[in-house]
């Protein structure tokens, strides 16, 4: 249940492979076998060695002030990659780097003192279940040095008779029909 479309079919053409073998028919090595099975899940996009994403449950995410006081905690951990938050059901998935230990963003959370988190996984079933992770703090390596954020409105322009004009471009509208027809089709088309 939980492979894709494309690891079944590889996975039903090992298992007729090795049905083939042992009935006496020639087949392939099982070098060849795994190579061909890499190579399915690097086109898949199944494995990423140097990301991993963890689903959190975090208790006491009600409002917008405490989702930011998690974004800040987040925000401050050394292999945080991005978040999203679904605020109906109290959940944050993270996407942190491989080495990043999911008890590290546990510590983070609580140390904003009015949220706890736990790990939501999938059992074999495929139910979720809630995983509590230990109260013994994990030393988080911090992100020191954050740049500051952009600010989100637009600057308005300034000297707006200094603005820039295409070159050959004739502002009394002169010009033979061919050069309207391109005049259109590259104010019309994002190049």
């Amino acid at each position: 249940r939980s492979t894709t479309p494309g690891e079944t079919k590889l996975l039903a053409s090992e298992v007729q492979e090795l049905l083939q073998a042992s009935g006496g028919a020639a087949a392939e090595g099982p070098g060849e076998v795994n190579y061909r099975r890499r190579k399915a899940q690097f086109f898949l996009g199944s494995t990423n060695k140097r990301a991993k994403t963890v689903v959190l449950h975090i208790d006491g995410l009600d409002d917008s002030s405490r989702r930011n006081l998690c974004e800040e905690a987040l925000l401050k951990i050394k292999g945080v990659i991005s978040f999203t938050f679904q605020m109906a059901v109290q959940r944050c998935v993270v996407r942190i780097r491989s080495d990043l230990k999911a008890e590290a963003l546990a510590t983070a959370i609580a140390s904003t003192k009015v949220m706890k988190a736990q790990q939501v996984v999938k059992s074999e079933s495929g139910e979720e279940m809630l995983v509590p992770f230990q109260d013994t703090p994990v030393e988080v390596e911090q992100n020191t040095d954050l740049p500051e954020y952009l600010p989100e409105d637009e600057s308005p322009t300034k000297e707006q008779d200094k603005a820039v004009s295409r070159v050959g471009s004739h502002p009394e509208g002169a010009g033979s029909w061919l050069s309207t027809a391109a005049n259109f089709l590259s104010r019309s088309f994002y190049w």
